[in-house]
C-alpha cells in the first residue's frame, strides 16, 4: 500500500459559465491567468491572496465578491509516479469534497461528473496513469446554475430563507454543498466553492481494508469490545490467505491483541473479531469524568505485502436515547452515558468560517478547547453547515464532548421526488456514517434542522406546501444508512421532532423561538424569566443576541468608522435583532439611547449573559429536562449576534454567564410553590458535601438573616436539596441566598472555589431596580507563575458583573460575576508573561459604575 497527497503545487483560474466540460481541451492549452494555490482551496483564497477580492467577511465587501458564482473555476496540477507505483494492482484517485458541481480529468481524460461536496470522487485510476508526468485538472462551479424557476417553483413561500441584503437562494435545496454559504440571518451570502479536502492517490495490491468498525458491547470493568472489518480483494477468481490483526492500546501498551488466520474471498469480505478490556477506562462527556481514548490498530498481511487502516483513537463508552414515559402522555428525551443520564449542556455549532477551507486545525482545536472550558458536554451540528473535518470530531474526542449530528438538511423542503437526489443524498449518508462511526464523542445522529416542524407552520400559516419535500430522507434513507453502519448510535429524525407535532413539549426536542427571542412581544424576547415557565424536555435551539467586543467590531469594519448607525453595522447585525438588544439595556440597567459605543457594548454584552446564564439555569433546574443548548456557539464572520465566542475566537462578555451555568456541581435558587427551592447539581462521579448557610443577606451586607445548612450530593445526581421561607425581606436591597462555606468529597475536606460551587441567589427584580449602593472592590493574593496570574478579588457589599479592564482576548478563568457582602474570588488570568503586574487590573462592577 502506497499513498501520494496531491497538496501542494496547484493552480487555478475562471472561465465563464458557459464553459463546461466539453471545453477541457481549449481550457488546457491556457497558459495565462493562473493562480498558485493548494488544496483545500475554496476559490475565495487565492483570489484574497492575489488582491483580486477584497475579504468578503469585513464591512460591506461580499457584495464586491458576488461574481465568483457567476465564474466556472478550473484547478490543475501536474505530479511524477516512480516505476514502484505502476506496479499496484489497484490505483484509486479520491478527491474527498467537490463544491459542488465538477467535472475530473486524468491526463486529458474525462473520469466522470460530481455533484456533492458531501462524499469523495473516487476512482480506479490505474490505466489512465503513466509512469513520470501526470496531470489532474478539476472544473468546478457553486451548483445553482442548472436549476430554473421551472425547478423551483413548488418551494414558493416553502423556504426559510432571509432576503435582508440579498441573502439566500430558492435553488440552495438542490445542491449537495453547505446551505449556510447561500446567506442566513447570522451569516452573508458568500456562495463556498472549490476542492475543500484532501487529494489523494493509493496504491493497493491484492487487498483494502474498506472499513472498521469499533464498539462498546459492555462498558464495564471487564470492557467487551467488537471490531467489525471490512475488506475488499482485487483478486476476481481466486481466494487470498491474509492475517488480519487488531490492536488495542492504552498509551504504548497493548490491552487487547487479536490476530486471525483467513482465506479472504474475491471482491467485499467481512470479519468480526470480539475481546474483553481488562481494568477499561472509559470515556466520559466533560464534567462527568474523564474521556478516555485508546489508539485501534487494523491490518492485514499476505504474501505480497501489508495494507493498514488508518490507526483511529476509540473510547470505551455506551450511548442510549432514553425516551421512558414520564407522565400520561408525556416521554424523556435524554442521552445515557455509560449507564449515566447526562445533561446535555452546550451549544449548536455552525462552521466557523463563511469561506470553511481556511478553517485550520488550530482553529478547530482552540474553539472546541473554548467549549470545555466554558464546561460545554455537547456540540450540536447544525444541518445548514458541513460535515466537519475529522480534526473537529478528533477535538471533541479528546475534550469530552458530545456530538449531536445532523444530516446536512435544513430549513427547506428538498427535492427527494427526484432520482438523482435521493442517490445523492444516500451516497452522502452512507458515506458519513461510516466516516464518524468510530468516534466516541458523536451520540446522536438527526435527520434535519426544522424541515418536519416548517411542514407543520407552513401548513398552519395557509401555505400549504404541495409535498413534504425530504420525508424520503428523514424517514427511510437516513434510518437504514444508520442500522447499516451504526446501530449503536441513536437516530432521531428531526430537530425539533417528537409528540403529536413537532415543537411539542411533552416528548422529543424543541426550539424554543415564537415565545423567545422571536416573539412579537418584546417583553417575552429580553425577560430572563420566561424560561422559568418553559416546560420542555430537551431544548436544542433558542438564543438572544448581543454584540462582539470592541477589538472585533473593529477588525470586521476593516478601518471604517463604528457608527451603530452605519450600513456595516447594519449589515453584519442579526436580521432578528431588530431593537432587542438596546430594550434589553433599557429594561435592565441604564438608557441605550446617548451611550458611548464602549458603554453600549458593555451592558449589551452583560444583557446576553444574563439571557444565557439564567435561561441555562432553569432548564437545568427542571428535573425532567434533559439537555440546553442555545443557538448558537460560535460565528462563521464578525457580527451582533447568537454566538458566545466571535469569529477570531474571541470570548464574547456572555461566555462568563455561560461557563457558570454550567458548573459541574451548582445550586440553583427559584421560586415556586410559595417557597425558595433549591436543586443541587453533582455531575462528578464522586458524591459531595456542602456546608453552606442560606437566608438573607442585604445588598449593603449590614443584615444578614442566614442559617447554616448541609446539603449533600450523591455522584451523578439533580435533585431538591433544600426549600427556603421567602419571608417580608426588602427585595430591592437585598436578596435570598445560599452560600457555600465548605464542600468535602470523600471527607477529604476541599474549598468551594475548588468545586466552582458559586452561591445561589434568587432572582426578584431587573438590576435597574435594586438598591445598590457602590462596591469598593479589593485585590489580594496577587501572584505570577508560569504563565498564569492569580488573585482574590472581594468587597464587603454586594458588586453586581464584577470586571477587570483588561485586554479583549485576555482570558481568564472567570469574570461579570456578582459578589455577595464579604464574598472572596479567586481569578485566574492566563497567558501572562512575568512582568504583568496588580496594576494592570481595574477592577470594576455595575453597581459601582452604574447605581
Amino acid at each position: 500500500m502506497k499513498r501520494l497527497e496531491l497538496k501542494q503545487d496547484w493552480f487555478v483560474r475562471y472561465e465563464e459559465l458557459h464553459r463546461g466540460p466539453e471545453h477541457a481541451s481549449e481550457v488546457m492549452r491556457r497558459t495565462e491567468g493562473w493562480l498558485g494555490t493548494q488544496v483545500p482551496c475554496d476559490i475565495h483564497m487565492p483570489l484574497i491572496e492575489a488582491g483580486i477580492i477584497p475579504e468578503p467577511l469585513e464591512g460591506l465587501n461580499s457584495f464586491a465578491c458576488e461574481w465568483t458564482q457567476l465564474k466556472s473555476w478550473w484547478f490543475k496540477t501536474s505530479f511524477r509516479l516512480d516505476r514502484e507505483f505502476m506496479t499496484y494492482d489497484t490505483v484509486e484517485l479520491s478527491l474527498e469534497s467537490l463544491d459542488a458541481e465538477a467535472d475530473v480529468f486524468l491526463n486529458g481524460r474525462h473520469l466522470g461528473h460530481h455533484r456533492s461536496a458531501f462524499y469523495p470522487f473516487t476512482r480506479n485510476v490505474r490505466e489512465a496513469l503513466a509512469e513520470g508526468d501526470n496531470s489532474l485538472w478539476v472544473r468546478v462551479t457553486s451548483g445553482v446554475e442548472h436549476f430554473s424557476d421551472g425547478d423551483t417553483a413548488f418551494l414558493r413561500n416553502n423556504l426559510i430563507d432571509c432576503e435582508a441584503y440579498g441573502r439566500g437562494d430558492p435553488r440552495r435545496t438542490f445542491v449537495r454543498k453547505p446551505q449556510y454559504g447561500f446567506g442566513w440571518d447570522w451569516g452573508p451570502k458568500v456562495p463556498t466553492c472549490g476542492i475543500m479536502g484532501e487529494v489523494t492517490l493509493t496504491g493497493y495490491r491484492e487487498l483494502a481494508i474498506r472499513g472498521v468498525r469499533a464498539y462498546t458491547k459492555k462498558a464495564d470493568v471487564r470492557a467487551e469490545l467488537r471490531v467489525e472489518v471490512e475488506l475488499e480483494s482485487f483478486v476476481p477468481l481466486a481466494t487470498t490467505e491474509a492475517t488480519i490483526t487488531v490492536e488495542v492500546l492504552d498509551g504504548d501498551r497493548v490491552v487487547l491483541f487479536q490476530e486471525e488466520e483467513v482465506c479472504v474471498r474475491s471482491g467485499v469480505h467481512f470479519l468480526d473479531l470480539e475481546g474483553v478490556v481488562e481494568g477499561a477506562k472509559r470515556w466520559w462527556p466533560n464534567g462527568m469524568g474523564a474521556p478516555h481514548l485508546y489508539e485501534i490498530r487494523v491490518a492485514a498481511k499476505t504474501e505480497r505485502g501489508r495494507v493498514a487502516f488508518p490507526a483511529f483513537r476509540h473510547g470505551i463508552r455506551t450511548v442510549l436515547l432514553l425516551q421512558d414515559k414520564a407522565g400520561e402522555d408525556e416521554r424523556l428525551f435524554a442521552i445515557e452515558i455509560n449507564g449515566v443520564r447526562a445533561f446535555c449542556k452546550g451549544a449548536n455549532w455552525i462552521p466557523a468560517d463563511s469561506i470553511h477551507a481556511r478553517v485550520s486545525d488550530g482553529k478547530y482545536a482552540t474553539l472546541i478547547g473554548e467549549a470545555r472550558e466554558a464546561q460545554f458536554n455537547m456540540l450540536r451540528v447544525w444541518g445548514g453547515g458541513l460535515y466537519e473535518r475529522d480534526a473537529f470530531y478528533r477535538a471533541c474526542d479528546e475534550n469530552g464532548i458530545m456530538v449531536w449530528q445532523d444530516f446536512m438538511f435544513a430549513c427547506g423542503l428538498f427535492p427527494d421526488h427526484l432520482a438523482w437526489f435521493r442517490k445523492e443524498a444516500e451516497a452522502e449518508m452512507d458515506y458519513q456514517t461510516r466516516r464518524l462511526r468510530n468516534h466516541p464523542s458523536l451520540v446522536l445522529w438527526c435527520g434535519d434542522n426544522e424541515d418536519h416542524w416548517a411542514i407543520v407552520q407552513w401548513t398552519a400559516e395557509g401555505r400549504k406546501p404541495p409535498f413534504f419535500g425530504g420525508a424520503m430522507l428523514y424517514n427511510e434513507l437516513a434510518p437504514r444508512a444508520m442500522r447499516r453502519n451504526c446501530p449503536d448510535i441513536p437516530y432521531w429524525n428531526g430537530s425539533p421532532y417528537g409528540g403529536a407535532q413537532p415543537n411539542d413539549h411533552r416528548m422529543g426536542d424543541v426550539h424554543h423561538w415564537h415565545e423567545g427571542m422571536m416573539s412579537p412581544d418584546m417583553e417575552k424576547r429580553i425577560a430572563p424569566e420566561a424560561y422559568d415557565r418553559l416546560d420542555a424536555k430537551f431544548v436544542s435551539e433558542y438564543g438572544y443576541v448581543g454584540p462582539c467586543r470592541r477589538s472585533s467590531i473593529e477588525a470586521y469594519h476593516g478601518g471604517s468608522p463604528l457608527d451603530r448607525n452605519g450600513e456595516i453595522w447594519k449589515y453584519h447585525n442579526n436580521f432578528f435583532e431588530k431593537e432587542t438588544v438596546a430594550a434589553g439595556v433599557n429594561k435592565h440597567y441604564i438608557d441605550a439611547e446617548g451611550l458611548s459605543i464602549d458603554e453600549y457594548l458593555h451592558y449589551a454584552g452583560v444583557c446576553q449573559g444574563l439571557m444565557y446564564g439564567y435561561s441555562l439555569e432553569s432548564f437545568r433546574y427542571k428535573e425532567r429536562c434533559s439537555g440546553g443548548l442555545f443557538w448558537m456557539y460560535n460565528d462563521c464572520w464578525g457580527e451582533v449576534g447568537w454566538s458566545i465566542i466571535d469569529y477570531y475566537a474571541t470570548r464574547k462578555i456572555a461566555y462568563y454567564y455561560v461557563k457558570r451555568a454550567f458548573d459541574p456541581v451548582k445550586l440553583i435558587i427559584r421560586r415556586e410553590g410559595g417557597v425558595a427551592r433549591v436543586v443541587g447539581i453533582n455531575e462528578t462521579p464522586a458524591p459531595i458535601r456542602i456546608e453552606a448557610e442560606a437566608g438573607y443577606v442585604s445588598f449593603d451586607g449590614r443584615q444578614r438573616e442566614t442559617r447554616p445548612v448541609t446539603i449533600e450530593l450523591p455522584a451523578h445526581s439533580r435533585g431538591e436539596v433544600l426549600t427556603l421561607p421567602l419571608g417580608e425581606h426588602d427585595d430591592l436591597q437585598g436578596m435570598l441566598a445560599v452560600v457555600p462555606r465548605e464542600a468535602s468529597p470523600h471527607s477529604h475536606g476541599v474549598s468551594p472555589q475548588e468545586h466552582g460551587i458559586a452561591p445561589a441567589t434568587l432572582r426578584t427584580e431587573v438590576f435597574r431596580k435594586l438598591r445598590v449602593s457602590a462596591a469598593e472592590l479589593k485585590i489580594s493574593s496577587f501572584e505570577v507563575r508560569g504563565g498564569e496570574a492569580s488573585f482574590t478579588v472581594s468587597s464587603d457589599t454586594y458588586a453586581h458583573a464584577v470586571h477587570f479592564g483588561l485586554d479583549d482576548r485576555t482570558r481568564l478563568s472567570d469574570e461579570y460575576f456578582d459578589l455577595l457582602p464579604g464574598e472572596r474570588r479567586q481569578v485566574t488570568v492566563y497567558g501572562v508573561d512575568a512582568a504583568f503586574s496588580c496594576d494592570a487590573l481595574r477592577p470594576t462592577s455595575i453597581s459601582n459604575s452604574h447605581s
